[in-house]
């Protein structure tokens, strides 16, 4: 990830915008389609937790106790710190009305090949004032690529019997506001097909393909990848409210493994044994490689591979947003900085780097001292990374995999449910820690 954005950085000089907005429109379907679908790619630390070694009750209280206290400790340590620092420098966090004046309109979406510098603020608020016209309406409506609620689609109901008479007239009030007739039959299929079509697709593929394979050829992973990209649609289905406590990822685990245990049930196998076959350890670069006499992939090992990629493609909204990491993150020597850039790089650097290296070195060593085992002692220092970043940092440290797995998304669980009121204890006034 880190390489591939180093590379962006210094082919644009190079290259030209331009060209290297045609290279990165080539990458930006699979790398935004991995990005996209990127918390079903957790599911495999997940699934696997049952082969895991076995642990005791008392340790597990023991690792609740060490998530629930450090969670505690970190985010009292990290408020008082940066709180601390804007005192000492000076630089009491601005409101959030100021904020938002400065940064603009957001946008959630991250429009990879868009590198431009888009219209200056003086032309968008210049349009934004422009009177509203009357404009006529169209004889027919295309029907949106990917509708979102069906019941919610317009059209023209069917061909128009006649050629709509089309008027400039301002005094017409039906120009200002005109119902649309209900969409067509054959419209609404359509619709209720685009949406659902990921669905059906891999239903097909479940039934015609997984099935045959899986009880002809005694091979599982067509059928579990699907069983898993199904049970991941199946989480997505729930309400909002529930996804708060229920996290996809974890949902779409659980419905894998009752899934796994059904079909090892009917093949006469245990679940051990479909478990095993779910990640065989196959990776893609045993594949590449042309190595012989290797297991063949499971479900589990196409879906690490693909986050992988998933990991490395992080360095494409990065560099989209490379501006705005350099004026909040780095410090040019050549530049005369202000006050203010200064204060806000120490107030975001030093707390990071000082939990971050203190994490590394009092978790394991504080685990280890209360009876946790080493593996999942490891596990522990990665635990407020993103769990696209906690899986391989745990990996080079030797920890527990499903471990941290879990402990990354209840951490992050935790923060949205107990931040807003944990700041409130800690008397940190709102808007400060933004």
């Amino acid at each position: 990830m880190i390489i591939l954005f180093l590379l962006l950085l210094s082919a644009e000089p190079l290259v030209g915008e331009k060209r290297l907005k045609r290279v990165i429109a080539l990458v930006e379907v699979p790398c935004g389609f991995s990005l996209r679908w990127i918390n079903v790619l957790f599911c495999p630390a997940f699934v696997l937790m049952p082969l895991g070694p076995s642990i005791s009750g008392l340790e597990v209280g023991k690792i609740i106790a060490v998530l629930i206290l450090g969670y505690v400790a970190v985010f009292a340590l990290t408020a008082y710190l940066t709180r601390g620092l804007q005192f000492l420098l000076g630089n009491s966090k601005r409101g959030v009305t100021e904020r938002a004046e400065e940064m603009g309109v957001e946008d959630d979406e991250i429009p990879l090949t868009d590198m431009s510098n888009g219209v200056s603020a003086s032309a968008t608020q210049s349009e934004s004032f422009l009177p509203l016209m009357p404009v006529p309406a169209a004889p027919a409506v295309q029907a949106p690529l990917r509708a979102q609620d069906p019941s919610k689609v317009t059209g023209t109901g069917g061909p128009p019997t006649e050629q709509p008479e089309l008027t400039t007239s301002l005094a017409a009030p039906s120009l200002l506001r005109r119902d649309t007739a209900p969409i067509t039959r054959a419209q609404r299929w359509a619709a209720e097909i685009n949406i659902n079509m990921d669905l059906l697709l891999y239903s097909v593929i479940f039934f015609c393909v997984g099935m045959p394979v899986y009880y002809a050829a005694h091979y599982a992973m067509p059928i579990q990848l699907t069983v898993t990209i199904l049970a991941y649609f199946a989480a997505l289905s729930l309400p909002p409210l529930w996804r708060r406590f229920l996290h996809p990822a974890m949902v779409a685990s659980i419905i894998t493994i009752v899934a796994l245990w059904i079909l090892a049930q009917t093949y006469g196998d245990t679940i051990q044994d479909e478990l095993k076959a779910y990640k065989t350890g196959t990776r893609y670069t045993h594949l590449f490689l042309g190595e012989e006499n290797v297991p063949k992939p499971g479900a589990g090992d196409i879906l690490s591979s693909v986050l992988d990629v998933s990991i490395v493609s992080l360095a494409l909204p990065m560099f989209q947003y490379r501006q705005e990491l350099k004026r909040t993150a780095s410090l040019d020597l050549t530049i005369v900085l202000t006050t203010t850039d200064t204060e806000q790089f120490f107030t975001i650097i030093v707390p990071n780097v000082s939990i971050a290296v203190a994490s590394f070195f009092l978790y394991p060593l504080v685990c280890h001292s209360i009876g946790i085992s080493p593996s999942r002692s490891l596990s522990f220092p990665s635990r407020s990374l993103t769990l696209a970043l906690a899986q391989p940092a745990t990996q080079n440290l030797g920890g527990d995999l499903s471990l941290v797995a879990v402990l990354a998304l209840l951490s992050g669980i935790m923060g949205v449910l107990l931040g807003p009121q944990m700041l409130k204890l800690l008397r940190i006034p709102e808007g400060t820690m933004q």
